[in-house]
């Protein structure tokens, strides 16, 4: 009784201190649940970085022989590593390095950097490696589908990856745009063996003539009136008659051209999947978020904005769509929550009413449980939930 005396005469004497602060935690809480990021799974780091291998046609057993062991042996022994598991097929390899939940994955992940960067010396010169941290944030969060009646796949690709990707990394919280499906354009020289074997050349020479003239070459500078000049060799190939016109080899004073025995055109490059949207052949982007503090709803909002300008620009022969949307969850969960929250105060409203039969009671609790409610929303705020 004597404490509780105390904490009414408290009460009493510091009112408008209490008041005060109770406002300040309420309008607190407005703020930090209009801000507080909003996902479909919380912010989670697990113990698993995957190391992703592509080496073309590679036969299985060679991918496993020359890539995958290897791999596995250089990670074996980071600091923090209790497995490694490994999946091999025909020119891909996948390598999962599991680690204790103890350990910090941000770190984690540059030491799997680091001993495959050393590795890749000794891997076949085609291998291409990615390394990833697993998060909920490693999947996307929307995905856009671009499709069009009469466009050919090719165009497609080329609006998706130089005209929406570039608006869409712009907007805060957004951390990767990948495109899947389409087909990047490219040029083709088909060479005519029989032209080929009668200059005395091989595939071998096309294909290093190629690589050795399609290039761009610093050649260093030029000082002149206190100015200072750089130089560079631009010898890349801007179309189908720059292509045709390079020399692969003299004959005496005569060069042969890669016009002499093949011919240039334009064309997709080889694409082994099929993707459609809307019952069209379509390109999709990916959209993934930022690893941590990032809000689903306002990308999302920001998307649709973004998407609403885009429509007004391109010609109306395409089409945007979502055909994949977490925001539209996260939404409906977000509104599901402030529902149950306001049918919880109404059942203790009817249910304190009726067992005290006093309005005083009552008015208590509808005060007390919105604002603990709300300053429960500025503690998970301020810890980063």
């Amino acid at each position: 009784m004597a404490w509780s005396h105390t904490i009414a005469s408290l009460s009493v004497r510091y009112r408008l201190a209490i008041v005060f602060i109770t406002a300040a935690a309420c309008l607190g809480g407005v703020y930090c649940a209009r801000r507080m990021p909003s996902s479909v799974f919380p912010e989670t780091e697990f113990p698993r970085v995957v190391v992703l291998i592509d080496n073309g046609v590679m036969p299985a057993d060679e991918m496993m022989a020359r890539v995958t062991r290897p791999i596995e042996e250089a990670v074996k022994d980071i600091p923090g590593v209790i497995q490694v598991r490994s999946a091999t097929g025909r020119g891909n390899a996948e390598v999962n390095v599991f680690f204790d939940w103890s350990v910090d994955m941000a770190r984690s992940e540059l030491y799997v950097l680091s001993r495959v960067s050393q590795l890749a010396p000794e891997l076949p010169p085609s291998a291409k490696s990615t390394v990833w941290r697993l998060t909920f944030n490693a999947f996307p969060i929307i995905g856009i589908s671009l499709t069009s009646p009469g466009r050919e796949l090719r165009e497609l690709w080329e609006i998706a990856r130089y005209e929406l990707k570039p608006r869409f990394l712009r907007i805060p919280g957004v951390a990767r745009v990948s495109l899947v499906g389409g087909r990047r354009p490219e040029y083709h020289v088909v060479v005519d063996p029989q032209k080929l074997a009668e200059v005395g050349l091989a595939l071998s020479d096309v294909s290093r003539a190629l690589e050795a003239s399609n290039l761009i070459a610093p050649a260093g500078y030029h000082s002149e009136n206190y100015t200072l000049y750089l130089a560079v060799v631009d010898n890349r190939a801007k179309g189908p008659s720059d292509i045709e016109n390079i020399v692969v080899r003299m004959r005496g004073n005569h060069p042969l051209r890669i016009r002499d025995f093949a011919r240039v055109e334009r064309g997709p490059e080889p694409v082994f999947n099929v993707v459609s949207a809307q019952g069209r052949p379509a390109v999709l982007l990916n959209i993934r978020a930022q690893p941590s503090g990032s809000n689903i709803l306002q990308i999302a909002s920001a998307l649709r904005a973004q998407l609403d300008e885009l429509r007004r620009v391109l010609p109306p022969d395409l089409t945007l769509s979502f055909y994949y949307d977490q925001s539209l969850l996260v939404r409906e969960s977000v509104a599901s929550v402030w529902e149950a929250m306001a049918v919880g105060l109404i059942f203790a409203v009817v249910i304190l009413y009726g067992f005290l039969k006093n309005w005083g009671s009552v008015f208590t609790a509808v005060v007390v449980i919105p604002v603990s409610v709300l300053a429960t929303v500025v503690a998970m705020f301020a810890a980063k939930m």
